[in-house]
């Protein structure tokens, strides 16, 4: 006697729902999927215990006559495909035809369906046996009864958290379905107590409003971008803003509610170096695009898709993100630092870097220049490239200097308030989008050391350095191997003249290892490696500056596509706004 056999239906289901239900969260995502697909423009959805006694969901979809109710709960039964073709482009949230078949056979289960008004039918199924079919009288639409989840499958109901737990993983995918549907009327009850009563919306942002408030919207940024078919649409929340976690980043696709690796690294780009780590945006993205031009039979829970040009669709989302946060957000008020997000990296950077302690020096500096560094040599400006306007005035000016708080802090006036600036996260900026502008434009200045530097490396360090050896001639570092444990440092960029040669060679060094350990990306090595220059060339605290010179920072930090936060995501400034003044004055 064999070994192998085949194993019986209801075994089957009950391994299915493994894949298909983890948690109440997973029976009410299906089920309002298949609402959504029957085109039900309401859905009332009850819970009881957090969805763990009883699920109940109920729309005015298109209903089914009494043959398709009874066969709706067999497995892989479906009105969503026909044939092989239509998996090459599927339109609708569900279509696999597992998921009332599985939702069944771990649970009590009652559908109560109609196609015509008054003309109903109810199929009672517990632990995946039929028990009756009987005719009712019902309105048209459907309704699912799903009570005592995993009544016949101990250890799985052993692992559902607390009740509190399971109702919040029930909201997140109802509030992600309603914002991927605006125009559904959403109504959601636990036990006695209605947790949504979503009217329908407009628009993405008015139903964002509906469930997180207008003051959270206010603070959005929207954007919107197409090409070759494809739609993204949505709103931005700004660096300043952002959580610690991810729970305020929706992505939908087609109205489907998905997680997509894609998707958040075209985020991660957009907002890169606006946010400190561990920190995340508030973001709502809306991609349209044709259904067959997205796989979403990659994952049994339909929760991952598959963009068949997903180079195109990171590089819209990721521009249409930055373009958006390009428009100078709102600047944060200090008596406002709760949450949600702001501005990217610049594409047209002006002239050469400044400095600002050569230019308007108010005292000598305290760090003594660096042996062995040439004279500064001049690079003549690039054709094309707008000059630096010799008189003052003539630049449009944000804001106005007025004073030096502590050496450390600009103390500055704009039509909105007084401002409190942070000068070396405002230089630090500054010098980051010039750098790497010029980095990416292969036009870094270089100044060359008049006595080379030997700088010995471990192996592993000789390693990285050969791999990013033309990284670092890009960022004006001029390095040539030296014997086998060595390299000779001839040149630093301009903007590093006043730095320890090998000590920032080092500290590069080691964020280059860092960045190719985490993802073979150069651009993500060159950002790391500019952000770190620019932080150490950058004027720090207690640095005395004349008006002049707080006033070319200020001007110079306004040019930036992001004068709110540092390359780290450290905030730059703050304004206290002149409403705030005049009511602690109780002139309001």
């Amino acid at each position: 006697m064999g070994r192998i056999r085949v194993l019986d239906d209801r075994l089957i289901n009950r391994i299915a729902a493994g894949e298909v239900v983890e948690r109440p969260a997973s029976v009410v995502k299906e089920l309002v999927e298949n609402s959504l697909d029957a085109g039900a423009g309401s859905i009332e959805v009850q819970l009881r215990s957090g969805g763990r006694q009883r699920i109940r969901v109920t729309d005015d979809g298109c209903g089914m006559d009494r043959d398709d109710a009874v066969l709706a709960v067999e497995r892989h039964a479906t009105s969503k495909l026909a044939g092989m073709p239509d998996l090459d482009s599927i339109g609708t949230l569900g279509f696999r035809g597992e998921a009332l078949a599985t939702i069944a056979a771990v649970s009590r289960f009652t559908l109560r369906t109609a196609a015509v008004d008054g003309e109903g039918t109810e199929v009672e199924v517990h632990g995946g046996r039929i028990r009756g079919v009987r005719q009712i009288g019902l309105p048209r639409g459907c309704s699912i009864d799903v009570d005592r989840l995993f009544y016949n499958t101990p250890a799985r109901r052993k692992f559902l958290r607390t009740e509190g737990t399971e109702l919040s993983h029930c909201l997140r995918w109802l509030t992600r379905y309603a914002l991927g549907h605006p125009q559904l009327r959403l109504h959601v009850a636990h036990g006695e107590r209605r947790l949504l009563d979503l009217a329908p919306a407009e628009d993405l942002r008015e139903r964002v409003t509906q469930i997180y408030g207008s003051d959270f919207t206010a603070k959005l940024l929207p954007f919107e971008g197409e090409v070759g078919g494809v739609e993204v649409r949505g709103m931005a929340g700004r660096p300043v803003d952002a959580l610690p976690r991810r729970d305020a980043q929706h992505f939908l696709v087609n109205g489907r509610a998905v997680q997509d690796r894609v998707l958040s690294h075209a985020v991660s780009q957009a907002y890169h170096n606006t946010m400190a780590p561990g920190r995340y945006p508030a973001l709502f993205l809306s991609v349209r695009l044709p259904a067959e031009a997205v796989d979403v039979n990659v994952h049994p829970q339909k929760t991952e898709v598959r963009f068949r040009h997903g180079s195109a669709v990171h590089d819209l989302v990721r521009d249409a993100i930055t373009e958006a946060l390009g428009r100078r957000g709102v600047v944060p008020s200090l008596t406002d630092l709760r949450p949600a997000a702001l501005e990217p990296r610049a594409t047209v950077v002006r002239e050469a870097t400044l400095s600002y302690l050569e230019s308007h020096p108010a005292r000598p500096q305290s760090r003594p220049p660096t042996p062995g560094a040439a004279p500064a040599t001049v690079v003549s400006r690039t054709a094309g490239e707008p000059e630096r306007p010799s008189e003052e005035g003539q630049r449009e000016r944000h804001a106005v200097a007025l004073a030096q708080f502590r050496d450390s802090y600009i103390v500055a006036e704009d039509p909105g308030g007084l401002l409190l600036v942070d000068q070396h996260a405002a230089h630090e900026r500054v010098l980051f989008e010039k750098y790497l502008a010029a980095a990416e434009q292969n036009r870094v200045e270089v100044q060359r050391l008049l006595y080379p530097v030997m700088v010995e490396l471990a192996p592993h360090e000789r390693v990285i350095v050969e791999d990013e050896l033309g990284e670092f001639a890009r960022l004006g570092f001029l390095v040539e191997p030296f014997g086998n444990d060595a390299i000779r440092l001839d040149g630093v960029p301009a903007i590093a003249t006043d730095l320890d040669p090998e000590a920032l060679f080092r500290e590069l060094l080691g964020g280059a290892a860092r960045s190719s350990a985490a993802a073979a990306d150069v651009a993500q090595v060159r950002l790391k490696l500019v952000t770190t220059a620019a932080c150490k060339a950058a004027i720090k605290i207690n640095h005395s500056l004349t008006t002049a010179g707080m006033q070319a920072l200020l001007d110079d930090l306004y040019a930036t596509t992001n004068p709110t936060t540092c390359p780290h995501g450290r905030p730059i400034l703050f304004r206290l706004s002149l409403e705030e003044i005049e009511r602690a004055f109780r002139r309001r």
